[in-house]
């Protein structure tokens, strides 16, 4: 009955279906450049630490710019982030398959961030618009599900590629699927934001001021200890992605267990293909029995595929640990969005989402030279195991101190 519940809210909503497309298509670009990014700054002849720099570029330019991205979004509407981020995305992607060294993959891959930063505050935006408080989770997870299709094909796909053609060759698919899916965007995603001229008008004023006292008025929900802990799961998440799953996972695999590119990208992509599995169930619990039923777990459950990935020195160990990885990428998919809208006043949802996201991309630049540089330092192992400990640390924070707003109304109440 629930599966056909979360049917009828895709078949039954065009727009979401429309933004689906959109989304997939600006995915698969993502989920080949996943595994191509470290293997590709390799080929430079370079440290682990140097590595995760052309990694961090990435994440560097979704923290500068998921901010403005929602001012846009919430002055502008989100098709101005929708188009507009996949076109740069498009640009800064093809440019990498053209990069010569390590400082301009970092520039290249910088502008790719911007790209994905606008066009992700866009999306997530877009769907708090359309959703309610009872289906929030539901819709978040059919808009994961579409990005989690991108992110599933994409490794094996770039992969192949690089495999048959060179490590260059991805980059510009990346950016032919990018650049499509801001043609999408323009023609098909329609326009969700609605405001008075009011509440408009007031905002840019506040924001063309620059005072101090507007902006901790406007503000002041930012700093709510329920949104600061659901930022912290976003910083634990984006660090084991961005350190782990996008930096150290992929030279393992090339480095200790010798596997080829395609290879490489298909652990990437069973990976994802459980995570994808999952997410549309998770949502559906999430939205009956609470959203810290599924963020606590989740977050646990990546603790152990790390230790077994650190682990694990031969194919199928390696396999398991990429699964449960999976697994717990999909209990940590669409709830924490959801906890994040669930707390946050319709007026400031792309900030409030941008924020939390910004939290989490300021994990996804500073890992990658971090754990390559702890990598180098006491080996690969060792560091997956110290990610470990930092999820759990994470988990346990959250269950204690976090209030969850589906089974306590109290939170939902309180939103600002």
């Amino acid at each position: 009955m629930n599966m056909a519940k979360l049917l009828n809210i895709l078949f039954s909503n065009q727009a979401i279906i429309f933004l689906c497309i959109s989304t997939a298509l600006m995915t698969t670009g993502q989920g080949v450049a996943v595994p191509m990014v470290p293997l590709f700054a390799d080929s430079f002849g370079i440290s682990a630490g140097q590595i995760g720099l052309a990694v961090s570029a990435f994440g560097l330019a979704r923290f500068i710019t998921n901010i403005p991205a929602a001012l846009i979004s919430d002055s502008k509407g989100r098709k101005a982030v929708l188009v507009g981020g996949p076109i740069i995305g498009a640009i800064g992607n093809g440019l990498s398959g053209f990069a010569s060294n390590l400082p301009t993959l970092l520039v290249f891959r910088f502008i790719a961030g911007i790209g994905s930063a606008a066009f992700i505050t866009g999306g997530v935006a877009f769907i708090s618009d359309i959703s309610r408080l009872e289906n929030r989770a539901k819709m978040m997870s059919i808009f994961q599900g579409s990005f989690l299709v991108g992110i599933s094909i994409g490794p094996v796909l770039g992969g192949t590629i690089a495999e048959f053609w060179g490590l260059r060759a991805p980059f510009i698919v990346v950016a032919i699927l990018s650049f499509s899916s801001g043609i999408w965007a323009f023609f098909r995603v329609p326009e969700t934001l609605k405001k008075t001229e009011n509440k408009l008008q007031k905002k840019e004023n506040s924001i063309g001021k620059h005072e101090s006292a507007n902006f901790l008025i406007n503000y002041a929900f930012l700093f709510k200890k329920n949104l600061l802990l659901i930022s912290l799961t976003f910083a634990g998440t984006f660090f084991t992605r961005g350190g782990a799953f996008f930096t150290l996972l992929p030279l393992k695999a090339s480095r200790e267990l010798v596997l080829s590119e395609g290879k490489v990208g298909g652990f990437l992509t069973l990976s994802s293909i459980f995570t994808f599995v999952m997410v549309p169930f998770v949502g559906i619990f999430s939205d009956s029995y609470g959203r810290k039923t599924v963020i606590v777990p989740g977050l646990i459950v990546f603790a152990f595929s790390l230790v077994l990935l650190g682990y694990s020195q031969d194919l199928l160990l390696f396999g398991i640990g990429m699964i449960l990885y999976g697994v717990a990428q999909g209990l940590e998919g669409p709830a924490p969005i959801a906890y994040v809208s669930d707390i946050t006043s319709n007026d400031n949802q792309a900030v409030a989402q941008s924020f939390a996201r910004s939290i989490g991309d300021f994990s996804l630049l500073s890992a990658p030279p971090l754990m390559g540089a702890l990598s180098d330092m006491i080996g690969t192992d060792y560091t997956l195991y110290a990610n470990a400990f930092l999820m759990m640390a994470i988990s346990l924070t959250f269950m204690v101190f976090a209030w969850d707003p589906i089974r306590n109304p109290r939170a939902i109440n309180k939103k600002h």
